[in-house]
C-alpha cells in the first residue's frame, strides 16, 4: 500500500518523510493552531466551518501561515484526493490542519520567529476507539485542575497549548474504561472535556454551556441546530456542579464520533444509555450528514 500523503510547506510528501524543527514553536511553546475535520463518505464535513475557526484562530494568535484562506481549501482537497487509493466505499477520514508560527527566534533580538510551518495531514477515522461507546457510553469526571475563566486565554481558540487539558486528562484516567475529564473554570462553570463540547437533558431541555466558555464546537454547532430544528429546548448557560446532579442526561459532541452518549457522570449512574433525548439527536444526526454513523462505527470495529 502507497503511504499517506500530506502537505507540508509547499510540498505534498509522503507523512514520514515530514521533518519539523526541534526549534519550532508549536514544538517548544505549543504555539500553533490546529484543526481536525472530517468526512462522511468521503466528503468533508463543514470544511468551510473549521478553516473559519482555524483562520480565527491564526488573528488571535498574530499568526499569518502565509496562505489565503481559499489556497489553504485547496490544497486540503488536494491532500484528500492523493489519499484516495486508501479508502473503501465505507471508509472515513481526517483532514488536520496544524499551523505554528516557525522555528523560534531569540527573545533578546536578532531574527523573528518563522518561517510558519504549515502541515496537513490525512488519516483513517479511529472507529476501533470509539465504536463500543455508542452503546456503552463514557464517564464523566471532573479533575481538580480548573481552566481559566474570563481573562485567561480564549477558549474559542482552538490551540495546541493544551497542557491543563492532558493534566485532567492523566487524573481521571482509568485503565479499564473510558473516562473524560469535565473541566469546571475558576469561576465553577462547565466547560468542556479534553476532547469534546459536552451536552445535558434536565427538565425536558437541553442544556449547553455558554459559547464563551468552550470552544464552539462544529458539531456542537449542528447539534444545536438539529435540536432547534426538531422543536427540543435548547438553553445556553452558565452550569454548574450542582446543576449536573438533577440532569437525566448527559452526551458529549466531537468530530470524529459526532454524539456519545455518557453512562456516568462524576460517579452517578445515568440510564439508559442512551437516553431519549441522545437517542434522538444521533439519529438526527446520522439523517444529516447522510449515513448512520453508529453503524459504520461498528462495522468498522467488527473488522
Amino acid at each position: 500500500m502507497q503511504p499517506w500523503v500530506c502537505y507540508w510547506n509547499g510540498w505534498f510528501v509522503p507523512e514520514d518523510e515530514v521533518r519539523i524543527s526541534p526549534g519550532d514553536r508549536g514544538f517548544v511553546l505549543g504555539d500553533a493552531a490546529y484543526e481536525v475535520t472530517r468526512t462522511y463518505r468521503h466528503i468533508p464535513f463543514h470544511l468551510d466551518w473549521h478553516l473559519d475557526r482555524l483562520f480565527a484562530t491564526l488573528g488571535y494568535l498574530r499568526l499569518d501561515p502565509g496562505l489565503s484562506r481559499e489556497r489553504l481549501e485547496a490544497l486540503t482537497l488536494e491532500v484528500l484526493e492523493r489519499n484516495r487509493a486508501h479508502l473503501g466505499p465505507d471508509d472515513d477520514v481526517t483532514l488536520t490542519h496544524r499551523i505554528t508560527r516557525g522555528p523560534s527566534g531569540s527573545p533578546f533580538g536578532g531574527p523573528p520567529p518563522g518561517p510558519p510551518t504549515v502541515l496537513v495531514t490525512c488519516r483513517m477515522v479511529q472507529f476501533e476507539a470509539f465504536a463500543r461507546l455508542y452503546d456503552e457510553g463514557i464517564e464523566l469526571q471532573t479533575p481538580g485542575v480548573r481552566l481559566p475563566a474570563a481573562g485567561g486565554p480564549d477558549p474559542r481558540a482552538k490551540t495546541q497549548s493544551r497542557l491543563l487539558f492532558a493534566l485532567g486528562e492523566v487524573e481521571v484516567k482509568r485503565p479499564d474504561r473510558v473516562v473524560l475529564p469535565l473541566f469546571l473554570d475558576t469561576n465553577g462553570h462547565v466547560t468542556e472535556t479534553a476532547y469534546t463540547n459536552v451536552f445535558f437533558v434536565a427538565g425536558g431541555q437541553l442544556v449547553v454551556p455558554p459559547d464563551d466558555v468552550a470552544l464552539e464546537g462544529i458539531t456542537r454547532r449542528v447539534v444545536i441546530a438539529l435540536a432547534a430544528a426538531q422543536g427540543l429546548d435548547v438553553v445556553r448557560r452558565p452550569v454548574t456542579l450542582a446543576d449536573t446532579e438533577a440532569c437525566e442526561e448527559a452526551f458529549v459532541t466531537s468530530t470524529s464520533p459526532g454524539i456519545l452518549p455518557a453512562c456516568r457522570l462524576n460517579g452517578r449512574a445515568l440510564a439508559p444509555v442512551p437516553g431519549p433525548f441522545t437517542h434522538r439527536l444521533i439519529a438526527a444526526f446520522s439523517a444529516h450528514v447522510g449515513m448512520d454513523v453508529v453503524g459504520q462505527g461498528r462495522a468498522h470495529a467488527r473488522r
